[in-house]
């Protein structure tokens, strides 16, 4: 039986384009394409590899790396760097593999939203935080989890309630439009962190969103 969620965010009326699609590709261009009409998230379906997420998930949790920073894409490698030597992880190749993709995809993350700052948010999860069905307000976000299940996708049918529209799988990154994006369209396309309170579930979580001030935010960095 198909599993519904209520919710209670608005959709578009019925003059009003709707961004809803899901494009995925096993290329990271395809993160590019989150500014087609009708694209509510791009995905770039990828797998970790076999060494890394081994690696990965053996972290005890007390020394999974955590990070909440406005930081400008050029310095997110060594600001990831910073974090793990906080939380005694041991450096090492793998290591350096962790903060050098985080730092290629914030130079993705720019490159979309054509801001160099961004608020950077990593860190583990281990409740449901934010697992209700939603519409980010902002302009547009990157996810990424690393660790443990990814985010959820849904849609609202006819009567309001939210079905089931695709999740990720760890390691894919996706961009997702926001309430906030800069066209016309309207953001129809839901998602959700997923439920793993209880499991005894560890998410090791990226989250990338453009600063909402590029001006302003780097004469305060100045």
């Amino acid at each position: 039986m198909t599993e519904t969620v209520s919710v209670t965010s608005q959709g578009a009326s019925p003059d009003q384009a709707e961004a809803r699609e899901i494009l995925e590709s096993d290329s990271g261009l395809a993160l590019q394409q989150v500014v087609q009409p009708g694209v509510g998230a791009a995905i770039w379906r990828r797998s970790l590899s076999p060494g890394f997420a081994e690696w990965i998930g053996n972290i005890p949790a007390g020394q999974l790396p955590a990070l909440r920073a406005l930081v400008d894409f050029r310095a997110v490698e060594g600001c990831i760097h910073a974090a793990c030597d906080l939380s005694g992880l041991p450096a090492g190749t793998m290591r350096d593999l962790l903060a050098s993709d985080i730092g290629a995809l914030a130079l993705m993350f720019a490159q979309v939203v054509r801001n160099p700052l961004m608020h950077l948010r990593f860190e583990a999860v281990t409740t449901d935080a934010c697992r209700k069905f939603h519409v980010d307000q902002m302009p547009a976000r990157l996810l990424c989890t690393y660790r443990g299940p990814g985010t959820q996708f849904g849609l609202r049918d006819a009567s309001g309630q939210v079905v089931p529209a695709g999740k990720m799988r760890s390691g894919e990154v996706a961009i997702l439009r926001g309430a906030l994006w800069p066209d016309e369209e309207v953001t129809t396309l839901l998602h959700r962190s997923p439920p793993i309170a209880g499991t005894g579930e560890v998410r090791l979580f990226l989250a990338l969103d453009p600063a909402a001030e590029p001006a302003a935010e780097a004469r305060r960095l100045h």
